[in-house]
Order: C-alpha cells, then sequence, then structure tokens
C-alpha cells in the first residue's frame, strides 16, 4: 500500500510485509470516553472500531492529547490528494467544507512550526471529529488501482504508472487482524500491527500512550 494512502487509513500509515503474528487476548468492552485500562484493550477497541468501519467510535480511542494534531495531519494528507489531478471530486468538496478558502497544505508543511500549526488548523475547523469520520468513511468508499494498493515494499508495482481504467480500480479492503511485539515503557507503548488487505497481509507500529491515567492510541 502506497505511504500515502495507508498513512490516511490510519495515519499511520506505512504498512509492511510481516508473518501474521498470534492476536492478543480479547479485552472486556469499555468505555472509549474514558480511555482503557491497558494498551492492549485500547487496540481491541480501535481494532474493533476499525474493522467495523465505525470511525466515530474509533476516532473516540485516539488520545485526547492528541486529537488535534492528528485531525490537522488528516486535513492536510486529504487537501494534498485533492490537489492531484484525477482525483475524485469529493475530496475538494469535503475539503471546501471544513479547510478555510485557499488553504495550501504546502505552505502548511514548509512552515517552521508545522506541528503547532496542523493543531491549530483542527481547531479552526468547528468540528474536527465530523471532518474526521466523513474523511475516513470517504477513503473508503474511493476506489484505488492496483498500484495503489500494492505492498510498500513492492516498489516495481508501487511505481508503474496508474494507467488502470475503472474495471481494474478497487474499493480499500482493511482488516487489523493482529498485534503483537508488544512493549510497554512508563506510560507509553509500542507494538507491531497486521493488516490484511486484498494484496496481502501489511504492518504498521502502532504507539499507545497513557492519559490522565488511561490508554489510548497515539498514533506517533
Amino acid at each position: 500500500m502506497k505511504p500515502l494512502v495507508a498513512r490516511l487509513v490510519l495515519l499511520a500509515v506505512l504498512f509492511l510485509s510481516l508473518a501474521a503474528g498470534p492476536a492478543l487476548q480479547a479485552q472486556e468492552p469499555q468505555s472509549a470516553a474514558t480511555g482503557f485500562d491497558s494498551p492492549e484493550a485500547a487496540y481491541a477497541a480501535a481494532r474493533d472500531a476499525f474493522n467495523a468501519e465505525d470511525w466515530d467510535a474509533f476516532v473516540a480511542t485516539v488520545s485526547p492529547a492528541r486529537l488535534d494534531e492528528v485531525i490537522g495531519q488528516m486535513a492536510v494528507a486529504l487537501a494534498g490528494m485533492a490537489q492531484q489531478p484525477g482525483s475524485d471530486p469529493r475530496l475538494s468538496a469535503l475539503v471546501d467544507q471544513y479547510l478555510p478558502r485557499n488553504f495550501d497544505p504546502m505552505d502548511l508543511m514548509m512552515s517552521d512550526n508545522a506541528q503547532a500549526e496542523t493543531i491549530r488548523l483542527a481547531k479552526r475547523m468547528g468540528d474536527a471529529q465530523g471532518f474526521f469520520v466523513e474523511a475516513m468513511s470517504l477513503i473508503f468508499s474511493m476506489q484505488y488501482s492496483p498500484a495503489e494498493l500494492a505492498p510498500a515494499e513492492d516498489e516495481e508495482l508501487a511505481t508503474l504508472e496508474d494507467a488502470a481504467d475503472d474495471d481494474t480500480k478497487q474499493p480499500l479492503d482493511a482488516q487489523i487482524t493482529a498485534m503483537d511485539e508488544l512493549t510497554i515503557e512508563d506510560n507509553r507503548a509500542e507494538a507491531k500491527v497486521t493488516i490484511t488487505t486484498s494484496t496481502g497481509d501489511q504492518h504498521d507500529r502502532w504507539t499507545f500512550e497513557q492519559h490522565e491515567g488511561r490508554w489510548y492510541l497515539s498514533m506517533r
């Protein structure tokens, strides 16, 4: 999967090949509004929400300390996609609805304080979480060419010119299937997560953090 598409899917994006490891034990459901008892529980909630394409529930698993930055990163990425020739017109419509008029993602990315500007962008949206939910729904409804869905390590396919016609394109089909190699140090944790797609198993590094004593997805 190309890095941009993958990062949008989990902002996290950036999946490489991984032999699926054993899934961690399922956790008892908890209220995402109050965080989770452990990184495993935060993972389980995010996994279940992602697999159900319940983006309201998914965004609720993100650390409140990180939420504005995560949504701002999503906004910058979508604004960049909307500027690409042949992009889905719904991308431009979503960007125009939520982002400031004439917003140029490159101006923010080249800023001396891009992180602060990204957070400020999310705060200016009015309904930042509503934007995130609509953005993720749009990403999963769009059609992608085989090159766009190729694993990141498949350089030959990923670098092919995208000459695919509509008959060869398909929607994004991704399910989170396992997490392993979990390490916890103080109030932070990291694990390897397996995502199963139509092109095979891929993986990303997920991070978790404690906020006010509860665990959340961090996405750093």
